[in-house]
């Protein structure tokens, strides 16, 4: 690694423990499945488009996706209030649910790991993570003109 980038180091990291941690299927749900859900806000809607883009995948696959995951009552699609002709992917009830009771990580293999890490580097693990995602929402956050999202549904 020492003649890589930091980035590219960060995303060698990042992919092996993606692969690690993850979880997988469950009787009720595909690793894709779980992704998806967790990739829809809470309290606003996306467009499939932008939802596939996002995941990395055909709109036809991610369309296969959203249309089982509603007939087993965790999705809705609903007119976008902003654009009528848009669909939006809205999470119901019970799909709010299934992301809070849930994670796209192996949170037991997850802790396991920590449990091997000394608290000074956890602690410095984790301010550095906050620091990098808020970094991270600063380099993506839109043109100065636009009113900027700070949680889903809620604008500056």
């Amino acid at each position: 690694m020492a003649n890589q980038s930091q980035a590219e180091q960060f995303d060698q990291l990042y992919g092996r423990l993606w692969r690690v941690l993850l979880k997988a299927d469950t009787e009720d749900l595909s690793q894709h499945e779980r992704q998806l859900l967790h990739h829809v806000p809470a309290e606003k809607g996306i467009p499939l488009g932008v939802l596939a883009r996002h995941l990395g995948m055909p709109k036809s696959s991610a369309s296969e996706q959203v249309k089982s995951l509603q007939r087993r009552g965790f999705l809705t699609r609903h007119r976008d209030p902003e654009d009528e002709r848009q669909l939006s992917i809205v999470l119901t009830d019970a799909g709010v649910a299934r992301v809070r009771q849930d994670s796209v990580l192996d949170l037991v293999r997850l802790a396991a790991a920590l449990k091997k890490v000394s608290a000074e580097d956890r602690r410095a693990l984790l301010t550095g993570l906050e620091r990098l995602a808020a970094a991270a929402d600063h380099a993506a956050a839109p043109a100065p003109s636009l009113p900027a999202v700070t949680s889903v549904g809620t604008l500056e």
